[in-house]
């Protein structure tokens, strides 16, 4: 049986807990799990599946459906199967069909299925798939200066609705990209903090694009975009290097970035800048619709 976890009782809430805890040192609460599958994302719960036999949680599939109203774009990703389960392969080929059967009644322009681990990148190529892409975990080098810097503008709630639109115009096209809402930007004002920074970046007052950080212990992360207009023009280069930059004066140890493989004018960028491979975030394929 397999269920969405809007449409769970509290008893299979709770067998979901054990499931998403039977890997990590602390058991996860119902309010933990609530936050974790209970919100838009994933349209509160109903993209998030879960097969059950004999009333306990043994696979568990999840499917971006924030992405379709505005993008087309839908995303499965995050399979997981109970590791003493011999029949593997019969409970991803469930999870992933009923996945599929629900993102279509959300009339997507396309279709991406994710495999975090090679065991289930495995089971979805027997069944058919291919792998096209991954995305990756990238760590720098050399974090010497490179570029002079551009500026930054930090985000406010006066200036929210401006990095509302610079950030759907940079980001939204991208592969794996995502579209923004004015609740979400005033969710980034709140969360500014010493750890997280939201601006956007100009070049003699033309605002061209936004940068966000993240620092993480010794680790700082960071997320850039260039609005269409200013593409291949020479400001990639120097937008990257003001997140280092900025990063750098935080005096972080480590300055690292997500990818994805697919968008190879960002990641060829980011290997010419000294960016190493870290680790492989998960692999991806395209389900080609009928």
């Amino acid at each position: 049986m397999i269920k969405g976890y809007s449409k769970l009782s509290d008893p299979e809430k709770n067998e979901v807990c054990k499931f998403i805890s039977r890997s990590l040192n602390v058991i996860k609460s119902i309010d933990e799990i609530e936050k974790l599958f209970n919100n838009k994302v994933n349209r509160y719960g109903e993209g998030s599946l879960f097969c059950f036999i004999n009333g306990k949680v043994v696979g568990e599939i999840n499917i971006v459906l924030e992405a379709c109203e505005n993008l087309g774009t839908v995303y499965i990703h995050t399979i997981e199967v109970l590791e003493e389960l011999k029949d593997k392969k019969h409970i991803v080929k469930n999870l992933v069909d009923e996945a599929l059967k629900l993102s279509k009644k959300h009339d997507p322009s396309e279709i991406y299925l994710g495999a975090k681990n090679e065991e289930i990148l495995n089971i979805l190529e027997s069944l058919g798939c291919k792998k096209e892409y991954a995305a990756f975990s990238m760590i720098l080098d050399d974090k010497n200066k490179k570029e002079e810097c551009l500026d930054l503008i930090k985000l406010s709630n006066e200036n929210k609705k401006v990095y509302l639109n610079i950030f759907n115009d940079s980001f939204s096209d991208m592969p794996h990209g995502c579209f923004l809402n004015l609740s979400e930007v005033e969710e980034y004002i709140n969360k500014t903090d010493n750890k997280n920074y939201f601006f956007m970046v100009a070049k003699s007052n033309t605002i061209i694009g936004f940068m966000n950080c993240e620092i993480q212990g010794e680790r700082g992360l960071f997320d850039i975009g260039l609005k269409k207009e200013y593409r291949g023009k020479g400001y990639g280069k120097p937008l990257l290097e003001t997140a280092i930059d900025f990063l750098n004066k935080k005096m972080v140890d480590n300055i690292e970035l997500t990818v994805i493989e697919k968008n190879s004018i960002a990641y060829n960028m980011y290997k010419k800048r000294g960016f190493k491979e870290k680790s492989v975030l998960s692999y991806w394929m395209e389900i080609k619709l009928n």
